[in-house]
């Protein structure tokens, strides 16, 4: 295969995943709201790779504002959040009707909620459907969906109030919404299985973040807390929602920029576990008739670690790896480097591998287990790291994504963005190693080249002895205290 198919081939296959996914936008609370200029909130999401935005109603001049913004840079406006009332002369704010006719022909849903009364009384139930048919029949006039929005403490607190009122509401512009959040602060989260597959058919939006049910801490960002979204996703669409993902973020601590980050990269991360487990059994993992004819073997069969121990261990760590949907994951708690149990001379090897947010991990090759390595595995690394956003230390060049690791770097950005699998094969035949990265061919170097010797000079390895050196060799995988995946791990000899 030429490599301009081959290029292409990488091409088709991620916007073929791509276009499987959800669409994902944040909610303002999480994009410097009241601090942030809508032109620099549209900006920076575009730039990080999300969909849009939604946002707290103020005025129907803000929302000019806000629909000027971020069309100048192609993304939506998912969502218009608005209170409503029971117990007030006014509902809604008088100027809603204004802002309604802006949402005209946008993707914009008006997501609202109806607050609790400050006396509760009989009638509540019928106020409250009264007054979301009322805000429907306003917006239908202009062709706009409506929501309603579950918020603890208000009168429809969760998915099943907001179901419950929908459905009395009878509304075709009217739909549901589930709040993960929500479900959880307002004490219905142990039900929340019951609720997805009731709620979900009849869902306009819903909103995911972090949620660490051990400390009862109820919005994180996407990479912290112990909930498992991948799990909630998957529930949420068999129960028949494809519908947009909101981020809520409010008042998760840390830089902005930085939170808005890590959850995209976290989000990258959920959908491709999405689509890893939709895909048949045999996508990954297995050989094709044409690939076993060429000289292929698996390293990983995608069930068991076998052929592969703890580099200076007799056997596979007990601790720190684990097998998960058809991955060897590395979990990044010190459970140390791997190796096959098989070495190699001449070979090409490739592998699929993702990256936590900040991830740091690499393939290590002319790997000796018995020379001095007591900082760590010693031998030429395929270097693979969150280039964006990895913050112990700032990277160099020599340091970055497909670089034989502070030697030689390569010479083009190849990396897909943290959280998307990338595919890489390394090839070593005589003196010569070629490093690629979803098709590119990012570094070629020879072992013996005065090119070679002066990157080693100027490196950390400069008195390693032996380090120049192509001796066989096994495939390591490096452990380097961060999460990380590998899957798809093949090799074949070259001769």
């Amino acid at each position: 295969m030429s490599r301009f198919l081959l290029a292409l081939f990488f091409v088709m296959v991620a916007a073929r995943g791509a276009a499987a996914r959800p669409e994902f936008f944040v909610f303002d609370n999480g994009v410097g709201r009241g601090s942030w200029t809508p032109e620099q909130q549209a900006q920076t999401l575009k730039d990080l790779g999300y969909d849009g935005i939604s946002y707290n109603y103020t005025t129907p001049a803000d929302l000019g504002r806000w629909q000027q913004a971020f069309g100048a840079v192609g993304l939506k406006i998912y969502g218009l959040y608005v209170h409503t009332y029971i117990d007030r002369p006014e509902a809604f704010d008088a100027r809603l009707p204004e802002a309604i006719a802006l949402l005209k022909g946008t993707p914009t849903v008006l997501w609202i909620t109806v607050q609790k009364p400050k006396v509760a009384s009989p009638e509540d139930e019928a106020k409250a459907v009264r007054v979301v048919q009322q805000v429907a029949d306003l917006a239908k006039a202009h062709g706009v969906q409506v929501a309603l929005y579950g918020h603890a403490g208000f009168y429809v607190e969760h998915g099943e109030d907001s179901l419950r009122v929908v459905t009395k509401a009878n509304r075709p512009n009217l739909g549901a919404t589930l709040n993960l959040c929500h479900e959880f602060m307002s004490g219905v989260g142990d039900r929340l299985d019951s609720t997805l597959k009731a709620v979900a058919p009849k869902a306009t939006r819903v909103s995911i973040n972090g949620a660490d049910l051990a400390s009862k801490t109820w919005i994180m960002r996407l990479d912290q807390g112990d909930f498992d979204l991948v799990a909630y996703l998957t529930t949420l669409k068999a129960a028949g929602y494809d519908g947009p993902i909101g981020l809520q973020a409010y008042n998760v601590p840390g830089d902005v920029r930085e939170n808005l980050a890590a959850n995209i990269a976290t989000w990258r991360r959920i959908t491709s576990q999405l689509e890893d487990r939709g895909a048949p059994a045999t996508a990954h993992n297995v050989l094709t008739a044409e690939e076993q004819a060429a000289g292929w073997r698996l390293l990983f069969d995608g069930t068991t670690t076998t052929g592969w121990k703890g580099f200076r261990k007799p056997a596979f760590p007990a601790q720190g790896w684990v097998v998960e949907d058809g991955t060897l994951k590395g979990l990044g708690t010190k459970g140390g480097d791997i190796i096959t149990t098989a070495a190699f001379d001449d070979f090409e090897f490739q592998w699929d591998w993702r990256l936590s947010f900040r991830g740091n991990s690499g393939v290590k090759y002319f790997v000796d287990e018995q020379r001095g390595n007591s900082g760590g595995a010693i031998g030429h690394e395929y270097q693979t790291i969150d280039d964006d956003n990895y913050t112990a230390m700032t990277l160099n060049a020599l340091q970055k994504t497909g670089a034989w690791y502070d030697v030689l770097p390569p010479t083009k950005i190849a990396a897909r963005p943290v959280g998307e699998w990338n595919t890489s094969r390394l090839v070593v035949k005589g003196t010569t190693v070629e490093h690629w990265l979803n098709g590119e061919l990012v570094l070629r170097y020879d072992i013996t080249s005065p090119q070679a010797a002066e990157g080693i000079a100027k490196s950390k390895f400069k008195d390693v002895v032996g380090y120049a050196d192509k001796i066989r060799t096994p495939i390591l995988l490096q452990d380097h205290d961060t999460v990380v995946w590998f899957r798809n791990l093949k090799i074949r000899t070259l001769r």
